[in-house]
């Protein structure tokens, strides 16, 4: 009687979490039938099958979960894979004749103790993050961004968690809102970073809502929650090709293993204790040798490689279409700025990566070149400039690392104040 009535609340369960997933998604699982077929293949055979042996959910349900948070950290509908694989998991060690595998209950005892002791960290986790966000547990992409109310290389970062002016702040001139990653945010003293410099240079206000880390889909992220409240006349973001295409990625899920905040806790400890022995100072860990800095060079160089990263070359140009489209429903203009990685205006950086110096160093910029062509993105091509710097004999980056210093900030402070003012004289005042 028991077994029946488990039975007939998983057919239940099955039926309502089908019903009430269709309602509530307008798109029917368009891009993701084989996860909905997976998941009615399961129930079904689970269903017809009926002598399931209910108890190894024990198994099949945190196994079942550990291999989405794995292998389908960026699914659509993360929990209906989770249910598809437990039911096919019940479905299997069902089948298998396990009755008469014994297990000792010392070792089941152990097992069921591991699990909930998991669990119950995992909760616990949450509620101290809730209560208040400490480092320690935040995701690895998420440890660099700036902490509201501190200071990040010698400036305030605003109570947002920003550099610069805060979006609340009342509208006098107009403005300007800038996105990018750590080139937005200045791996400089701020007050030599290009951003700053328009806002200390111009008559335009500045809004940064650059943070070290992100790619193409922040931007589009951050657009679509604060580009109104930033009250922006004029776009400006920022295209670092040295990791925007290499780097970008679907966003995790709620379920990836990146939001587990116990994976997050030993993964970061190291980190943060890095992090306090150099004062709280993020931009320190940022430094690297010798050896590191070409290893991450040549790892870059995949980008000039059109054999390679082709997913990710995919879904840069569809983000670029998704801003470029957001920004034309909102009558907003915007351009682009293009900063190369060191490796494809440096000689003597690509002589000691591969030796040579007669391949196509600028394949990936004139790509998302092309791109922003195509789907008519105005847009400043730093390349030249800091390849013209190199010529003269004076260096643009920072030694032994991938960001610009305070000339190759400088240069492209001059070079956007005079795109801008192009721009901007066609503006309402």
């Amino acid at each position: 009687m028991k077994k029946k009535l488990i039975f007939n609340i998983f057919v239940f369960i099955t039926v309502i979490f089908l019903i009430g997933y269709a309602l509530f998604n307008l798109e029917k699982f368009s891009g993701n039938e084989l996860t909905i077929a997976f998941f009615l293949f399961s129930s079904i055979a689970v269903i017809v099958k009926k002598e399931i042996r209910f108890l190894m959910i024990w198994i099949t349900l945190p196994l079942s979960i550990l291999i989405v948070s794995m292998f389908f950290r960026t699914h659509q509908y993360p929990e209906i894979m989770i249910l598809a694989m437990n039911r096919f998991y019940l479905l299997i060690f069902s089948i298998l004749p396990l009755k008469k595998l014994k297990i000792h209950p010392i070792l089941s005892l152990i097992y069921c103790n591991i699990v909930l002791f998991f669990v119950f960290l995992e909760i616990i986790f949450n509620l101290v993050f809730i209560i208040h966000p400490f480092e320690v547990l935040k995701r690895k992409a998420e440890i660099f961004r700036l902490t509201p109310n501190t200071t990040f290389n010698n400036f305030p970062v605003n109570e947002d968690g920003y550099m610069g002016r805060p979006m609340f702040e009342e509208k006098k001139e107009r403005r300007i809102l800038f996105i990018g990653d750590s080139f937005g945010v200045g791996v400089i003293d701020y007050g030599y970073n290009f951003i700053q410099m328009i806002e200390d240079s111009t008559e335009f206000e500045c809004i940064n809502l650059s943070q070290p880390g992100y790619s193409p889909l922040n931007y589009l992220k951050e657009l679509d929650n604060n580009l109104k409240k930033s009250q922006a006349d004029l776009v400006v973001i920022i295209i670092f090709v040295g990791n925007d295409i290499i780097n970008i990625s679907l966003p995790e899920n709620n379920w990836s293993i990146e939001n587990w905040k116990t994976i997050n806790f030993i993964r970061n400890v190291k980190t943060v204790i890095k992090n306090k022995k150099n004062g709280g100072s993020k931009d320190k860990i940022l430094k690297m040798t010798r050896e590191k800095f070409l290893e991450v060079e040549m790892n870059r160089m995949q980008a000039n490689n059109e054999n390679l990263l082709k997913e990710e070359w995919n879904l840069f140009e569809k983000t670029i279409k998704k801003i470029k489209n957001f920004l034309d429903k909102e009558n907003t203009k915007c351009i682009f700025i293009i900063i190369p990685d060191e490796y494809s205006v440096n000689e003597n950086l690509q002589r000691e990566i591969t030796g040579k110096i007669n391949i196509d160093w600028q394949y990936s910029i004139n790509r998302v070149l092309k791109i922003l062509t195509e789907n008519g993105i105005d847009c400043l091509n730093t390349t030249g400039l800091l390849q013209e710097s190199y010529s003269k004999g004076i260096n643009p980056y920072k030694e032994n690392d991938t960001h610009v210093n305070k000339t190759g900030n400088y240069i492209i402070f001059d070079n956007l104040r005079k795109k801008i003012h192009g721009v901007t004289i066609y503006l309402s005042p």
